[in-house]
């Protein structure tokens, strides 16, 4: 698995942490979108990102960084394509996950952001997938980065997950895309989240159908030692 792959982390923001975690950290943003469990995934995305680095290999993360104004959010959200305002652009909400190992290098992990665009409807929003997310600061996009990185296999990890096929949200959206771009994927599957938990198993079971790869925190690491 070593020569060829990356890992990205895929919005761990605060705003889909439960407010209890914002609590405990004095910090604000919390709660926006809460993803029961997703609090507790920080540890293996930190675990991956260590062994990442120690190795050499590329880490990247996306983030939601939703206008203000977009059919993305609704007064009365239907949670299926319709969201409570949350990971709105320069909020504490938008901010990643404060104990995340990635939030203390910075310089040298490009942060890809996406759902910038103001949706009209919700069949016009391209808020979910990671394959759209760009680098504020060079304009280069999530697949011109691996692409430029010789990456091949793409490990994810982060929130949230979805059904996987007919509803897939941001971890699982962003899968099938790279998917389809002829990248080999692998979803690390106690570092993610979903965000109704009957899902979590259909989405496996879906992506596993089309060639998505399933693996633990553990066996990703065991597999890098492979060389």
């Amino acid at each position: 698995m070593k020569e060829g792959t990356a890992l990205t982390i895929i919005d761990a923001q605060r705003c889909f942490m439960p407010a209890l975690e914002g609590q405990r950290l004095g910090v604000e943003g919390f709660g926006e979108l809460p993803v029961e469990g997703g609090e507790l995934i920080v540890p293996n995305l930190n675990n991956l990102t260590h062994e990442f680095r120690r190795r050499m290999l590329p880490v990247a993360t996306t983030q939601d960084w939703h206008p203000e104004v977009t059919a993305h959010f609704a007064d009365e959200p239907n949670y299926v394509d319709t969201w409570p305002k949350h990971g709105r652009a320069d909020t504490p909400g938008a901010e990643l996950h404060p104990e995340l190992y990635v939030t203390y290098i910075n310089n040298t992990i490009p942060h890809f952001k996406k759902g910038m665009e103001a949706a009209t409807s919700p069949a016009d929003d391209t808020s979910y997938t990671g394959a759209l997310a760009v680098d504020l600061k060079t304009g280069t996009t999530l697949p011109e980065w691996l692409e430029q990185k010789q990456v091949t296999h793409v490990v994810l990890g982060g929130l949230a997950l979805g059904d996987g096929k007919d509803n897939p949200l941001c971890v699982d959206s962003t899968a099938l895309d790279l998917r389809r771009l002829g990248y080999e994927v692998t979803v690390v599957t106690d570092a993610v989240e979903a965000v109704l938990p009957e899902n979590r198993q259909k989405c496996f079971t879906n992506l596993g159908a089309v060639g998505v790869r399933l693996a633990t925190t553990n066996e990703v690491i065991g597999q890098l030692a492979e060389v």
